[in-house]
């Protein structure tokens, strides 16, 4: 009898489920949930212990990104442009400190464009030394003030757009309610942004040369990395950065953030890194112009920290079809030699984080109802002690509930924070993922 491929992954989906997904009659909801897995992020395009474990095998930073970015081009592409980054998202208040060998801040009402000249009139004032310049969203407008042990400063009239702008030496610290960073280059603009209650919040955005004074102040991986690794996260950077341009984001007033909602930038402190530092810039300048292309655009290229073995096809996460962004091996981040914190990890999510993720009442048990072809989550269903359900995607429960990632090897579901059960055996679970290669092979 032949057996079809369809049946073969059904098999497998089943058994996984089967194996891993927790049960109980019991209608009492449990103290604390278990979770065990592996990897780190949402498992789309470079991994970047992947790419760090192809270093370190003698992998060139052009094999990493074939691997990871398959039937892409590494061609020259022009990254002169200006990026605006967003480093201060829905703030009331921040501050900007330069101290006294640092240089000159220029003060500026109003909004003024990077290089654009500005009148004399819309000039504040110029400052060195030790000076604090405060930044509150207040009244519909925002509210600048200035203050320095050595002197006194009248107060200014609150303005809906402020621009900051400092030396080519002078290096500032810009500290929000999320993050601080060191900034060298660029400026700062201030936006207002209303709301329907209170006092209105800001945009704080910076804006650089995107081929060099951006790129110089990710912090996405470390810089003491295999240089091909590094050279990898450059160019995939790069080309992230330039997908994104031109079109300015109203959310944000900006063309990208500085967060892992878009890429880590944290400043100047990058590259000023004792010793690391100089790898990461160097880095930066060896790959100079290089872009990742498909069909004669700069690709979305999406990395994260660590997969489950197997990265994720983008229409299993966010849905869509990319060509270059599907499932592709990576048993790297699965090995503890190279990926010590993610290859094997273990949380504990309380009764009440798992309750508000399903929205519901309480939660007494869940059912992983399906799973992609890594193994990943796909979607889980919650019920709680009055049989009322909720299901949702892998990405979602991840994030709720703050799992590292959607590879969860095992789970449980007790009062006292052990597993139900012992889990599958690391065997079974291979055969589980033998039958889905099989079944892809067959359809191929």
């Amino acid at each position: 009898m032949r057996i079809s491929s369809r049946a073969i992954s059904t098999l497998a989906v089943t058994l996984f489920i089967s194996l891993l997904s927790p049960f109980s009659a019991d209608a009492s909801a449990p103290a604390k949930f278990v979770f065990t897995g592996s990897g780190y992020g949402h498992g789309v395009g470079m991994s970047q212990y992947g790419a760090k474990g192809m270093a370190m095998e003698s992998a060139t930073s052009a094999m990493i990104l074939s691997h990871f970015y398959p039937g892409t081009s590494l061609l020259p592409g022009d990254d002169t442009q200006l990026i605006r980054v967003n480093v201060g998202h829905k703030q009331r208040d921040a501050s900007l400190t330069i101290k006294s060998e640092s240089g000159t801040v220029t003060l500026i009402r109003g909004r003024f464009l990077i290089n654009r000249p500005v009148p004399e009139s819309a000039v504040v004032g110029s400052y060195s030394g030790d000076i604090t310049i405060s930044m509150t969203s207040i009244a519909g407008k925002i509210e600048i003030t200035r203050s320095s042990k050595l002197a006194k400063f009248s107060s200014l009239e609150p303005d809906d757009d402020w621009t900051i702008r400092w030396e080519s030496e002078t290096v500032v610290t810009l500290r929000t309610a999320a993050r601080n960073y060191l900034l060298k280059y660029g400026q700062l603009n201030l936006k207002r942004v209303a709301n329907d209650v209170g006092p209105g919040e800001m945009e704080i955005t910076t804006t650089l040369r995107l081929g060099d004074q951006y790129l110089y102040g990710l912090g996405e991986v470390p810089s003491s990395w295999p240089e091909a690794a590094l050279d990898a996260q450059a160019i995939a950077a790069r080309t992230f950065a330039l997908s994104k341009l031109p079109s300015i984001r109203k959310a944000c007033d900006c063309h990208i953030y500085s967060t892992i909602r878009d890429q880590n930038f944290v400043g100047f402190g990058k590259e000023s890194e004792p010793f690391y530092g100089i790898r990461w810039r160097n880095a930066v300048d060896r790959t100079r112009n290089q872009v990742i292309f498909f069909e004669g655009k700069p690709i979305q290229s999406f990395f994260f920290s660590s997969s489950g073995g197997m990265t994720q096809n983008v229409k299993d996460v966010w849905g869509g079809k990319l060509a270059y962004l599907v499932n592709r091996p990576d048993t790297w981040s699965v090995n503890v030699a190279i990926n010590p914190r993610y290859a094997k990890w273990r949380r504990e999510v309380s009764q009440a984080v798992m309750a508000k993720a399903f929205e519901l009442k309480d939660l007494v048990r869940y059912q992983i109802l399906e799973r992609s072809i890594t193994g990943s989550l796909l979607k889980i269903r919650g019920i709680d002690s009055e049989g009322r359900e909720k299901i949702l995607t892998g990405e979602q429960f991840r994030s709720r509930v703050a799992l590292p990632s959607t590879w969860i090897n095992l789970s449980g579901v007790t009062a006292d924070g052990e597993p139900e059960r012992e889990p599958p055996s690391e065997q079974v679970i291979e055969i589980c993922l033998d039958l889905f290669r099989f079944s892809q092979q067959r359809r191929e």
